[in-house]
């Protein structure tokens, strides 16, 4: 009979890695829900219906209740769900292998929701359900817990308030058109808020053990959430196209270790760097994990030079304080477009020379702790830093893994300077340095490799450029997601002559993968420097601009 609820439904309640204590009736004597299994596997078997089907058998040895429930109809599965974790039984979905597990389980009742084709093993009581009446048992479960009314028409407020409900045992959600008491089958595909629904999901009061699911597997994320509340775990939403674009995921996932976090339904690409990322919760100047967010223009502003020479540029003309102090002008003026400004110190770490070095190779490598003043600066003052390579005879790599304590930071980053890369016949100031992509690669791939093995936020590598001749086979320079690329238009002159090589350098790079930036120069630029307003105003707009 439709709705009807067995008068002798036992009440379960369990911990996590324990046995569940169940208050039987005469029809369940023994109670035999159980909980077992590896509950750190991450679960990708192709299927919503098989990851159902693994978490049954890994949770469950036994149980008495079994909820089955189509995937047509997202209230239907929100509904099931609700049940499921009410009656601390599995959630399934209709299968070949689903008479088999079935038969494993050996359920004294099998609650079939909408019209979900079930054979049910013999011995066992088959109840049927509509939404509202799958809803109305959980209710009389849950003993009077309040409601939370959601749109007839599922969307993403319809998984964030089941799973909300789910997680509390307090209430329960219900579509309207289910408070009525009547069926509405709804076949379309619902309209989810990516966003809304992995903030939403974030802000419920997480779990010791998170199972972490894609966003864009609704049916997914409610089947965790049923089976994972049955053992104490909670499940958190992740953007698969956007996973570092939600601190507040990062949030919940700090402090978490990796083995209390799963995947379930599919492990997004690079997602292993992403949560790790996430789960330290080093964010970045400006907040976030991204060096350009997606949803907004973000733009980083820098003085460029050394500490300990006034002569390489207006970084080095004050102390930290005071180049922040000198800087704050500039920065309120590039916010004029409706940007993110992010202050930045580009710091020469090792310094082009005119003669040979010591080791011959034509630069003078500054030890990291000399620019200790600045990056404790700017790690207590939103300041994002640059490290500038000039290597002369050496090479960029080489050179930046001298400063790998400083990279390791989260908001420090690196330059690529190949005006100053030397051939072993070559001298500065007598010929222009260049560089080929496959050293820079060496180097990019060096730092990303870094950025990963560490759990640190994206980082920026800036690469100068004011002749293409500069960096030979640019287009083949790697792209890699825990690294932004700015290629950064580094010339001087009147600014008519700096958009001729602006020109000159977006030729044939007009959808390259990397962003751009501009340079200003105090004293080389005639008659000054370009305004913030003309240089926000080249296209495409720079996102890294400095004053040297």
């Amino acid at each position: 009979m439709l709705g009807e609820t067995p008068a002798d439904l036992p009440r379960t309640t369990g911990a996590a890695g324990s046995t569940a204590e169940v208050t039987t009736s005469t029809a369940s004597p023994t109670g035999c829900v159980r909980f077992t299994g590896d509950h750190s596997v991450d679960i990708e078997t192709g299927s919503l219906a098989a990851d159902a089907l693994t978490l049954s058998g890994e949770t469950f040895l036994c149980a008495d209740d079994v909820v089955v429930v189509g995937t047509a109809d997202l209230n239907e599965v929100a509904a099931a769900a609700q049940l499921a974790a009410a009656v601390s039984g599995p959630l399934l979905f209709p299968e070949p292998r689903l008479a088999a597990e079935l038969g494993r389980l050996k359920p004294s009742r099998v609650h079939i929701i909408g019209n979900a084709q079930v054979n049910v093993p013999g011995g066992a009581e088959t109840v049927t359900h509509d939404s509202a009446s799958a809803i109305d048992l959980a209710s009389s479960l849950l003993a009077s817990p309040a409601e939370v009314l959601l749109p007839a028409l599922p969307d993403s407020s319809t998984i964030v308030e089941t799973v909300a409900a789910i997680s509390s045992g307090e209430s329960v959600a219900r579509p309207v058109s289910a408070a009525t008491g009547s069926t509405t089958v709804t076949t379309a595909p619902p309209a989810l808020d990516t966003a809304a629904l992995v903030r939403g999901i974030a802000a419920i009061e997480p779990a010791t053990s998170l199972w972490v699911v894609e966003a864009s597997n609704p049916e997914t994320i409610l089947l965790a959430s049923a089976v994972g509340h049955s053992i104490g775990a909670s499940v958190l939403a992740i953007d698969g196209e956007d996973v570092l674009g939600y601190p507040e995921v990062g949030e919940v996932l700090q402090g978490h270790s990796p083995d209390a976090i799963r995947h379930v339904g599919g492990v997004p690409s690079g997602s292993d760097w992403e949560l790790a990322v996430l789960a330290n919760g080093q964010e970045l100047p400006g907040g976030g994990y991204y060096i350009l967010p997606k949803d907004h223009l973000r733009r980083y502003v820098s003085y460029y030079g050394n500490p300990q020479t006034v002569a390489l540029g207006a970084l080095g003309e004050q102390g930290p304080a005071e180049t922040l102090d000198v800087m704050q002008p500039l920065l309120q003026a590039y916010a004029g477009d409706g940007a993110q400004v992010v202050p930045a110190f580009e710091i020469i770490a090792s310094v082009a020379s005119a003669g040979p070095t010591d080791d011959g190779d034509y630069s003078y490598e500054w030890p990291p702790e000399t620019f200790s003043e600045w990056i404790d600066f700017a790690g207590n003052n939103g300041v994002y830093v640059v490290l500038d390579l000039q290597p002369g005879r050496d090479d960029f790599l080489s050179q930046a893994v001298q400063y790998e304590e400083l990279l390791r930071l989260p908001y420090v980053g690196l330059a690529i300077d190949p005006e100053w890369r030397l051939k072993d016949n070559q001298v500065h100031l007598k010929q222009v340095g260049t560089v080929d992509s496959s050293e820079i690669n060496k180097t990019i791939n060096w730092l990303a490799d870094l950025v990963r093995d560490n759990g640190l936020p994206q980082k920026m590598v800036v690469v100068h450029q004011f002749r293409t001749s500069m960096v030979t086979n640019r287009a083949d320079l790697v792209d890699r997601p825990e690294i932004q690329l700015i290629v950064q238009m580094d010339g001087d002159g009147l600014e008519a002559q700096k958009d001729d090589t602006w020109d000159a350098l977006l030729q044939g790079a007009e959808d390259a993968h990397w962003a751009w930036g501009w340079k200003n120069f105090y004293d080389e630029d005639e008659p000054g420097p370009p305004s913030p307003e003309s240089t926000m105003s080249k296209v495409p707009t720079p996102v890294y601009v400095s004053y040297q």
